[in-house]
């Protein structure tokens, strides 16, 4: 997410622990003021606007008929993002997308299907809103029926809505374990849930929420094989990225995982993989002052999500996930 906070929006504030573990604090949403964030929309091109505001992007299909959305953000800013649609298009929402179970993905579903729209996401999103679950240290209390996704996929669906084709991928334990990638064919457009870092930084994959080193891998690889070099990737929230840019994070995660795994297998507690410093090259790059995800905090997370490894599902040629 944006600086100077990866997780406005989703109470995401990181620290490490005593004891070197990773806890959670949604001390930093208290003093938010939604009633003072904009929504900037800016015009992807084949009807696909991009909605982002400071902590969460989301995206708009509009058609003759309808409009298709890809995320509805936290509860608080439902009405924003139905006034920012409203200036784009006044036909009724008709399908939503829910890209993860966070808050700032699945907060205002309730609110933006009141007028009849569809809500589609991974099996595993809608079992974690009927259920409720914890995430970042909080409770999350079951959703209001009304909130639920009525359709729900399991590895890949494909929806076509006024001429442009959205295909819907599931990528196993990536950023949580109820990531959907979408990607607009015509548009040339990709969300990508979480599964690479914002406005360019280190990606954060919830390992409380079934998220993983390896898995976040796969998304990424997914969507390379998806991308050409003028694809748009939309991440949680900042401007869009490259495809150049997409590369360079997997290929980065590819080395961390090597150096932090090869430290596992020699035996290094955490604190002394942290000590190694198998980051430092990267840390010019993809360290943004004021985020949470330092070079130390991307060996932390990667040293715990190897070490509680559960591999995602073993990719296949295309790129990762079904077609």
């Amino acid at each position: 997410m944006k600086r100077p906070s990866l997780a406005v929006a989703a109470n995401r504030v990181f620290a490490v622990a005593t004891l070197g573990a990773l806890s959670y604090s949604p001390a930093a949403a208290q003093g938010i003021d939604y009633s003072r964030l904009e929504i900037k929309t800016t015009d992807l091109g084949q009807g696909v606007y991009l909605l982002n505001w400071q902590g969460g992007d989301s995206l708009i299909l509009v058609g003759d008929d309808g409009v298709l959305l890809v995320d509805t953000s936290v509860a608080a800013m439902g009405d924003k993002i139905k006034a920012a649609i409203g200036k784009v298009s006044d036909k009724p929402i008709k399908l939503i997308v829910n890209t993860h179970a966070h808050a700032d993905h699945v907060g205002a579903n309730e609110a933006l299907a009141k007028g009849g729209a569809t809500i589609v996401a991974h099996a595993n999103l809608r079992d974690r809103m009927a259920k409720g679950f914890t995430a970042f240290g909080q409770a999350i209390p079951p959703a209001p029926p009304a909130a639920l996704p009525t359709v729900i996929y399991a590895d890949a669906m494909t929806l076509h809505f006024d001429g442009e084709t959205v295909q819907l991928f599931h990528p196993p334990n990536a950023h949580t374990d109820s990531d959907t990638l979408v990607h607009f064919r015509r548009a040339n457009v990709i969300h990508a849930s979480g599964t690479i870092g914002g406005d360019g930084g280190y990606v954060f994959f919830d390992m409380a929420s079934g998220g993983s080193l390896a898995g976040t891998i796969v998304a990424e690889d997914k969507m390379l094989s998806l991308a050409d070099d003028k694809t748009r990737i939309v991440a949680d929230e900042g401007d869009p990225a490259s495809t150049e840019m997409l590369r360079a994070s997997r290929d980065m995660l590819v080395a961390l995982r090597t150096r932090v795994q090869k430290l596992i297998d020699e035996g290094k507690s955490e604190d002394e993989a942290v000590a190694a410093k198998p980051t430092k090259e990267f840390d010019a790059q993809w360290v943004h002052q004021g985020n949470f995800l330092t070079g130390d905090a991307m060996t932390r997370m990667a040293y715990q999500s190897l070490k509680s490894a559960r591999p995602p599902t073993t990719p296949n040629p295309s790129g990762g996930l079904p077609r």
